[in-house]
């Protein structure tokens, strides 16, 4: 096959075209399976939700004021209060199919109420062996999260008398 040096520019163009296209199909695809996985991690309480008072159990009470929190009975206070909530804020969970079978005596009930809702979420929670399962009565959703998250949602200070 003998073709001019402009006929060879253009395969070789072609050829690298090709090539780029491959590159963003295969990087779409392993992109878009991440994405799936993503889909199923939902937050617990919504995404951009603003606590303004969280309640364990009816015995302590955490609310905001103005930008800091406070607890009562203050079992909790400082940092270690700041991080809590900031994790109770940003904390996401898989959202499973199928209800779990759990003992409801054994939950721990969780109210908050949020910024621009009238009605209070109430989430309740189960430690189970390897994680932590949370069952949100509004959205009627049960979350599956990692069992070391518990320890930043409820810190041991907050169970100390």
């Amino acid at each position: 096959m003998k073709l001019s040096r402009t006929g060879w520019n253009n395969v070789i163009i072609f050829v690298v075209m090709i090539f780029i296209l491959v590159i963003n199909v295969t990087n779409k695809q392993l992109f878009s399976d991440n994405n799936t996985d993503v889909a199923s991690e939902q937050s617990l309480l919504g995404n951009g939700s603003v606590i303004l008072t969280l309640a364990l159990n009816n015995n302590i009470l955490i609310e905001r004021i103005g930008r800091t929190w406070r607890a009562t009975p203050a079992k909790l206070s400082g940092q270690a209060l700041e991080q809590m909530m900031m994790s109770w804020q940003q904390v996401t969970g898989d959202v499973l199919t199928e209800a779990p079978i759990v003992d409801k005596k054994m939950a721990l009930i969780i109210t908050v109420n949020l910024a621009g809702q009238e009605q209070a979420a109430v989430l309740s929670l189960y430690s189970v062996t390897d994680e932590l399962l949370v069952f949100n009565h509004q959205s009627q959703l049960w979350f599956s999260l990692p069992m070391q998250i518990f320890q930043q949602l409820l810190p041991s200070p907050v169970f100390n008398n």
